[in-house]
């Protein structure tokens, strides 16, 4: 009778895990829970009330209740080949290397200052300048940084899909996939830039304000020379 009962238990245990997503890691440690979020760098997992965070390097596999894999490491061709045409899009998509789109947010940057650079030659703020450049300015620092960064961009069906609509169903999700980890980076590459020239700017209105000469070669503040703020 107790082994029946333990029998229950664990084939209850095991039927309702089925209902739950699945993380694994490379060293084997198994949770089932709910994924929280994941990103090309951490995947953050609930599992049991407890709150995980995993570098994406330690994941092997993230499997939503429904089936999906989002992430898969290490896959063999025989298990890519076994992957539904979502699946594999999606796994494509987040294969997809896209570190050079961290040069977003400064070439974006480049462009507009130098843009009013050009324009503002007889010593107006850029502030002061026509709406329409100003429209103008902010369309090409957002739209030639995407076009650069996407010239050497390869797109490729993979060759167990022949059928013209799976073909067109993995594009449809290969590209919404891809295009919401471009959007990631971007928002990162950009706020990481505003920060650094937030703070160089500071600096610069810090150091004028206490008088100090980077165009001389040196340094108003010797013995007596701060007069405050």
């Amino acid at each position: 009778m107790r082994r029946y009962i333990v029998l229950l238990l664990i084939t209850g245990i095991v039927w309702a895990q089925t209902d739950l997503d699945k993380l694994v890691l490379k060293d084997g440690t198994t949770y089932f829970g709910e994924l929280v979020s994941y990103s090309t760098k951490t995947v953050i997992f609930v599992s049991g009330g407890v709150q995980y965070s995993r570098p994406i390097s330690m994941v092997e596999r993230l499997v939503l209740e429904d089936g999906r894999v989002l992430i898969k490491n290490s896959l063999t061709l025989e298990e890519y080949q076994k992957l539904s045409t979502k699946e594999k899009a999606i796994y494509d998509a987040n294969l997809y290397d896209l570190k050079h789109w961290a040069h977003y947010g400064p070439i974006s940057t480049i462009i507009f200052w130098g843009c009013t650079h050009l324009y503002l030659e007889d010593g107006k703020k850029w502030w002061d300048s026509s709406p329409n450049f100003l429209r103008g300015s902010s369309a090409a620092s957002l739209t030639i940084p995407y076009f650069v960064l996407n010239w050497k961009e390869k797109f490729t069906y993979p060759k167990s899909l022949t059928d013209d609509d799976d073909r067109l169903y993995y594009k449809k999700v290969y590209s919404i996939r891809l295009t919401g980890r471009k959007i990631k980076w971007i928002v990162g590459s950009t706020i990481g830039t505003g920060a650094i020239v937030g703070i160089f700017a500071l600096i610069i209105s810090y150091t004028g304000l206490n008088g100090l000469d980077f165009g001389g070669g040196g340094s108003n503040m010797g013995m007596g020379g701060y007069s405050g703020p």
